[in-house]
């Protein structure tokens, strides 16, 4: 019990530390900042631990890795949309 609350927290604070940039980018349609180098990779992370998780039948990984993985391709999809 403790280790699946132990993986929802970390699964929440690092999708956080990624929300406040995805705002950013929403309302000031500038992602000059942003390396398109860095959106791939964590999307490329987020998938192997989405599998990781599926391989282990962890639930924690799995949904967080799930809304992360979305809330990342959110993020790609404004950099090509904003991107000059």
């Amino acid at each position: 019990m403790i280790e699946e609350i132990i993986g929802y927290l970390a699964g929440i604070f690092i999708m956080i530390s990624f929300i406040p940039q995805v705002i950013k980018s929403y309302k000031t349609k500038n992602v000059s900042d942003i390396s398109l180098g860095l959106i791939v990779a964590t999307l490329i992370g987020t998938v192997f631990w989405i599998i990781y998780g599926v391989l282990i039948e962890s639930m924690p990984i799995i949904i967080v890795n799930i809304i992360f993985g979305i809330t990342v391709l959110y993020q790609l999809y404004l950099k090509i949309k904003y991107d000059k």
